[in-house]
């Protein structure tokens, strides 16, 4: 055989390098049927588990035209996962069909589905807000712009990215209503606080003058139901003041610290010297077209920094 089919065939066989793959079921007038979902830059592929075989592909620019979640009338704030529509065709002229899956990775299987078509989607909402910065309890302005998958938090001065936090990624309560000095408990009445998951620390908002409190919080839910099917739950019961939050938060990073860490009792199988790599804030690594490359600062992106802090990663068999 010759040496160059040969190679082709193999290349032809190269599997693509998805973003991300999930395991749905797909809704027919058929039946139902298991399939492994994947979604690259090029566009989405079904899979059949069993075999692997392909068997629906749509290219992302001209046979993708969007996906929505679709809220059952059961489904409350506790509800995971569920179903949602794909709008695809195959032959980039026709119609597009909404296709029906269902998965309990809904709200992440919408979020990567929209960052395929991240440059024709407008924000839904902007709002001027105060952040409370911690090392100085001082509140200071900034923009805070809803998505279609979450938030993002603008400087007000040179208009980069400071933190981004996905819908999918939002904790329970995934925001937390602070009281004033009087712990008076009114959505108005003080601050917010937006609570991440995975140990990403939260984060203390106040609407600036012009809008208020309950619109951005209404915003926020609204937005996360309608485009990924989350429901964000509002905690309003806890009568924090944000001197009171700031207190917690500050034992909860030393807790935090100390109960991540390996304990004596453990003994670690290595550990290593390492510069660690930040971009520009918390978050922003899912911002589309982040480069993940060196940047001018030491760090990823064009804004990162490269943080001297020495770090000791340990690994233990826990």
């Amino acid at each position: 055989m010759d040496s160059s089919v040969s190679r082709g065939n193999v290349a032809a066989a190269e599997e693509p390098e998805y973003l991300a793959r999930y395991f749905v079921v797909k809704h027919s007038w058929r039946g139902r049927y298991k399939r492994i979902l994947c979604i690259s830059n090029a566009g989405i592929v079904t899979l059949d588990p069993n075999t692997l075989a392909i068997t629906n592909s749509y290219e992302s620019g001209s046979n993708f035209d969007g996906a929505l979640p679709l809220i059952g009338r059961d489904e409350n704030a506790d509800s995971v996962g569920g179903e949602f529509t794909i709008s695809v065709r195959t032959d980039g002229k026709g119609k597009f069909k909404a296709m029906k899956f269902s998965s309990r990775y809904r709200a992440s299987i919408l979020t990567e589905l929209y960052r395929l078509r991240w440059s024709l989607i407008r924000p839904v909402a902007e709002f001027q807000v105060l952040h409370l910065r911690r090392r100085n309890a001082e509140w200071v302005p900034y923009k805070l712009k809803v998505t279609y998958v979450g938030l993002e938090l603008i400087d007000s001065n040179s208009g980069d990215s400071r933190w981004i936090l996905d819908f999918r990624d939002m904790g329970s309560p995934a925001i937390i209503l602070l009281s004033d000095a009087y712990r008076t408990k009114s959505t108005d009445s003080a601050a917010f606080v937006l609570c991440p998951m995975y140990g990403r620390k939260s984060k203390a908002f106040r609407a600036a003058p012009g809008t208020t409190n309950s619109s951005i919080v209404a915003s926020l839910a609204k937005t996360a139901k309608s485009m990924v099917g989350v429901f964000l739950s509002v905690d309003g019961s806890l009568s924090l003041t944000a001197s009171d939050y700031m207190t917690r938060r500050a034992y909860s990073k030393l807790y935090d610290a100390a109960k991540e860490a390996v304990g004596a009792e453990e003994t670690p199988n290595g550990w290593w010297s390492v510069t660690r790599l930040r971009s520009a804030a918390h978050g922003t690594l899912n911002m589309p077209g982040l480069s993940l490359a060196i940047g001018p600062k030491g760090g990823l992106g064009e804004h990162g920094l490269l943080e001297h802090i020495p770090r000791q990663p340990t690994c233990s068999n826990s």
